[in-house]
């Protein structure tokens, strides 16, 4: 990896250490080297690629705590777990531009603290309609590439008022230079926050797009549902997809080709192996799917 991406190289993510050759590159964006080279005369540009920089507000605000972080997945749906999820010192929603609704608390919770959103156009356009949403949140962060288009993504997070933190995009372009892909804002959210000194974090709702299934037809099962029905219907209002006759997102519209899953799994794993039982918890979910290396982490 090139040291020309950023200042002061560390040798791991989150005390992983760094493969001594990075995985084959499995995304349909250029890889992150590619992406720099090929920046042309479009701008304004980041004009300083460095690894991880804390936030030092930020630290204060999730130091010691005890974090849920809670994905849209529809798995939730019935299992009751609001209350766990609101017990929580601070909660956590990825992606979404909306107070809970109530219907929602008893699976879900109803607290949103922090947002963890990628920022594009449809999801600023979403927050642009929710703005006391917006407002109402201790901190906002933004966990993905903004470099083509800093200055939108900065303009607008200073005008919503509410604290903000943006990823530097070397640190961003090392992680998926590791991970083999361009990552969801899901993942790439949890590795922020084992950035920083928390107690625990909780992570639920989150499935790798169904691990991977999404989109594919065995037997009776199609796999198709991803998102809990208020997600899913705010989603579309705001284009971030159109749905299929069956109810359900259209597969090209949620870009897993940019996105793929394969080796966001593999390198939970590695989180997992490395963070599960002393920062990192799961979800019933991701305990059954993840159970292999879990039990690897507890007798290491």
């Amino acid at each position: 990896m090139p040291d020309k991406w950023y200042k002061d190289l560390r040798r791991n993510i989150i005390g992983i250490p760094l493969s001594k050759d990075a995985p084959r590159w499995q995304s349909s964006t250029p890889t992150p080297l590619r992406q720099l080279q090929n920046l042309g005369t479009r701008g304004p540009f980041v004009n300083e690629y460095k690894d991880y920089v804390k936030d030092e507000e930020f630290a204060k605000l999730v130091k010691g705590k005890r974090v849920a972080y809670v994905c849209p997945s529809p798995h939730l749906r019935g299992m009751k777990m609001g209350a766990h999820i609101d017990s929580y010192d601070l909660v956590v929603r990825v992606n979404q531009a909306y107070d809970m609704p109530e219907e929602d608390w008893e699976d879900y919770g109803k607290r949103t603290d922090i947002l963890m959103n990628c920022l594009n156009v449809n999801k600023i356009g979403a927050l642009r309609q929710n703005m006391d949403y917006a407002r109402s949140l201790k901190y906002i962060v933004c966990p993905m590439v903004s470099m083509w288009d800093i200055q939108r993504v900065d303009d607008f997070l200073n005008e919503i008022g509410t604290p903000w933190h943006n990823v530097n995009d070397g640190y961003l372009f090392k992680v998926f230079n590791e991970v083999g892909t361009t990552c969801n804002t899901g993942l790439m959210g949890i590795i922020d926050i084992l950035n920083y000194d928390v107690e625990e974090i909780y992570v639920t709702g989150m499935t790798f797009f169904n691990m991977n299934q999404f989109g594919k037809v065995y037997g009776m099962n199609n796999f198709g549902e991803v998102y809990y029905n208020n997600y899913h219907n705010e989603a579309i209002k705001n284009g971030n997809f159109k749905e299929s006759s069956h109810k359900i997102p259209n597969f090209s519209d949620l870009r897993i080709d940019i996105h793929q899953q394969v080796p966001q799994i593999e390198y939970f794993h590695k989180m997992i192996y490395f963070h599960y039982g002393t920062k990192l918890t799961l979800d019933e979910y991701l305990e059954e799917n993840f159970k292999n290396t879990i039990n690897k982490a507890k007798n290491k």
